[in-house]
């Protein structure tokens, strides 16, 4: 699995005939990571390879060939059981069999790189991020102490602090292990799901295992008391985001339970405001949901949840007001998800975050070689009206010139837009705010 990918398929229902095109999922639950899975990955991170040679990726590793040879490259596609959180590192090879790259004539920003910012929105702060960062969360402001889950491979992911923004001091030191010491011991692949979240007092982060039927955990990290951390049992979860509602503080879990409640895919809460944790499913996916999807809580409440659907695995979201997402965890009912205000995307997209009073979604699509090609960054306005929840039309705020510049995380600082960024120039954490 990639670094850099935002989310790739995790078929978890599929049979193994389907499990490449399910790329269109992106599952944020993997850890096996190859080198690279395309020359793009191999420009990013070793610079221009030598004069008269060119990046190839071979085996998963970088190499150079000749640039008037034939080699074949690493099949992206064949990386189904992988992450996502997006394979929007695809980059653009275009034109270096004939001794041309795009990318490396490509104008970049110092901050944006080659991605075009849109009216209505400015950027500020964009500190360098470590390469091995998988995901970042945040406090509440109005000073914002960043965190993150690192690693290089499934077993060795781990909570960092970053430091507080924008001047980020990342230590090498870990608050504390994502995976559980049997898991790390054990011979099961292990696989990050590349979330992280913050409940006002914990950290949230999971992994599943290769074992039969994906089983896996979710860490609840205690900032304050770290010997009050403790794992808690969630197979297939996919993602993450906390909510709150009056004294009810939880963690929604996509995926295939949490803790006590099971019942196959759909969304589950684990009540962390309860002494020991409670859970409970809150959230039923329609019928055509082929695998799990996206979660994400706007800043007003709003919470946004999401499922692959069948027959092509297309992520959908739908947006559920926060007085049901909180009936739901106090009575025990869970809401349909099907009968619940859909987005209009018009596209598949590989990435859903928190954005103010709404989210930020990453569109775009697979193309013939698996390869997540985005198109732009939108922003979808939520507000309560009179009956349910109101979704705006899709506003672009980041649009791709090409894909010289990836979009490999998404998350936010109060009411701002983080997008975490990878090119030639490295990779960095960009603050999009909406123009006052």
């Amino acid at each position: 699995m990639k670094t850099a990918d935002l989310k790739r398929a995790a078929p978890w229902t599929m049979p193994a005939a389907l499990a490449v095109a399910t790329l269109a999922l992106a599952l944020t639950a993997t850890g096996c990571r190859p080198e690279c899975v395309d020359a793009y990955d191999c420009r990013a991170d070793n610079g221009q390879p030598p004069a008269g040679e060119r990046w190839v990726c071979r085996d998963e590793k970088c190499d150079t060939a000749p640039i008037d040879e034939e080699v074949p490259e690493t099949d992206a596609g064949t990386d189904a059981g992988t992450q996502v959180d997006a394979g929007t590192d695809a980059g653009t090879d275009a034109g270096t069999d004939a001794g041309t790259d795009p990318c490396a004539t490509a104008t970049y920003d110092a901050k944006l790189g080659t991605l075009q910012l849109q009216t209505g929105f400015r950027v500020a702060e964009a500190p360098a991020l470590p390469a091995d960062v998988e995901a970042v969360t945040s406090t509440p402001g109005p000073t914002y102490s960043l965190y993150a889950v690192r690693g290089t491979t499934g077993k060795d992911s781990a909570l960092y602090s970053l430091g507080t923004w924008p001047d980020l001091q990342p230590t090498t030191t870990k608050l504390y292990d994502v995976v559980t010491t049997a898991d790390r011991s054990a011979a099961a692949d292990v696989y990050s799901s590349g979330f992280l979240s913050h409940d006002g007092q914990r950290l949230f982060a999971g992994y599943t295992t290769q074992a039969q039927g994906a089983p896996g955990s979710i860490v609840a990290y205690d900032i304050a008391t770290p010997g009050d951390s403790t794992y808690v049992s969630a197979p297939k979860n996919y993602t993450a985001a906390a909510f709150s509602s009056d004294a009810t503080t939880a963690l929604l879990v996509n995926g295939g339970g949490v803790g006590s409640a099971s019942g196959g895919l759909g969304v589950y809460a684990l009540v962390t405001s309860a002494k020991p944790f409670t859970a409970t499913k809150v959230a039923t996916l329609p019928a055509n949901a082929g695998a799990s999807g996206y979660t994400a809580v706007a800043n007003n409440g709003i919470t946004v949840l999401g499922y692959a659907a069948t027959p092509d695995y297309v992520n959908q979201v739908h947006a559920v007001a926060p007085s049901k997402v909180a009936q739901a965890i106090s009575s025990g009912t869970p809401v349909d998800l099907g009968a619940q205000p859909k987005f209009d995307v018009g596209s598949n997209f590989s990435g859903v975050t928190a954005f103010g009073d709404g989210v930020a979604l990453n569109r775009g699509d697979f193309n013939s070689s698996f390869q997540f090609i985005a198109t732009d960054v939108s922003r979808y306005a939520l507000t309560i009206g009179i009956n349910d929840v109101a979704i705006s039309s899709g506003v672009p705020v980041l649009i791709y010139a090409d894909q010289c510049t990836s979009v490999n995380l998404l998350s936010s600082l109060g009411p701002d837009l983080l997008v975490g960024l990878k090119d030639k120039n490295g990779r960095r954490l960009v603050r999009i705010q909406q123009a006052p």
